[in-house]
């Protein structure tokens, strides 16, 4: 809803903020889940796991590339090669970060902490996370508002301090004691969800800054830290087969929504309001799943013959 900007209705900004504060704090908790264990046992394939990475979000860039030049006929300039290369978020500039299919700038950061992502695994500590933190500060400081989305909101520099943030909190999860029961835990989730919704109720009162990331922090991290125990009542609604199936599609529906918005912004351009929501996101849902079946699933066993 954050690209949605369409009649009457307006875009939902604090949820753009919030979702991708979320997936880059989400990203490093589901990596060390995922690879943890094998960089404390010295088993971990750098090569390995980066080609599984690439695997899993190259391919779904360059369809996605390829169909938004295909359908808009862009002028072709520089700003492709960075972002066909995924190095766009590098460069701080909205026509070189925003370009082509503008949302690929979270692939091109999210590939920088995959990078990253044992050196941190192996020094994620509390001292570590207070020099992250202090750094994170300075940048906040120093940074004038003119910059705010180049350097806070897309930098890879910047951006890895929420995916390291999420292995911090790995560590903590995985050292917890396993004594909260179902009642407490549902209770969590629910003042979490509430919590969640102030956060977002407050974003407009919210300097410009804090926007990004901090005002989400204190949130989020307990969220996935609660709803990952999968005790409560909301986390097991949330296991329902229609919601893991729509979950599962949750990638192609990030990277094929803003094609499916623009098309139809410019080709029906008289649609009513409500009528061209319902449309753009059934669109975007079953474009996502004939993706997803058609190309992404053999990608998927290709990534399968590489563990």
């Amino acid at each position: 809803m954050s690209h949605f900007r369409y009649g009457d209705i307006p875009s939902f900004d604090a949820g753009g903020d919030c979702g991708v504060a979320f997936f880059f704090l989400l990203s490093g908790f589901v990596m060390s889940m995922g690879y943890g264990s094998n960089i404390e046992n010295n088993t971990f394939s750098f090569k390995s796991f980066i080609k599984r990475r690439l695997l899993k979000v190259y391919p779904l860039h360059l369809l996605c590339l390829s169909l938004f030049l295909i359908i808009f006929k862009p002028t072709i300039t520089l700003q492709l090669l960075f972002n066909t290369l995924l190095l766009q978020s590098w460069i701080p500039d909205d026509n070189y970060y925003f370009s082509y299919n503008g949302v690929s700038w979270f692939l091109s950061s999210l590939l920088f902490c995959y990078i990253v992502f044992p050196f941190a695994f192996r020094h994620a500590n509390r001292r570590t996370l207070l020099m992250l933190l202090g750094y994170y500060i300075i940048i906040y400081v120093i940074v004038p508002y003119n910059m705010v989305n180049a350097i806070l909101y897309v930098s890879p520099l910047v951006r890895i301090v929420d995916f390291f943030l999420g292995i911090m909190l790995y560590k903590i999860y995985i050292n917890r004691s396993d004594s909260s029961n179902a009642s407490m835990v549902s209770l969590a989730e629910l003042l979490l969800a509430i919590l969640l919704i102030l956060a977002l109720i407050a974003y407009p009162y919210t300097d410009e800054k804090l926007r990004n990331a901090p005002l989400y922090w204190f949130v989020l991290l307990p969220i996935i830290y609660v709803f990952t125990q999968q005790k409560g009542i909301v986390s097991r609604c949330l296991q329902c087969k229609i919601l893991q199936w729509l979950g599962s599609l949750s990638m192609p529906v990030f990277m094929l929504h803003p094609i499916v918005f623009r098309t139809m912004f410019h080709f029906f351009p008289s649609i009513p309001s409500i009528l061209m929501l319902a449309l753009c996101f059934s669109i975007t849902v079953m474009l996502s799943w004939a993706t997803d079946l058609l190309f992404l699933r053999h990608i998927e066993r290709l990534r399968k013959l590489e563990l």
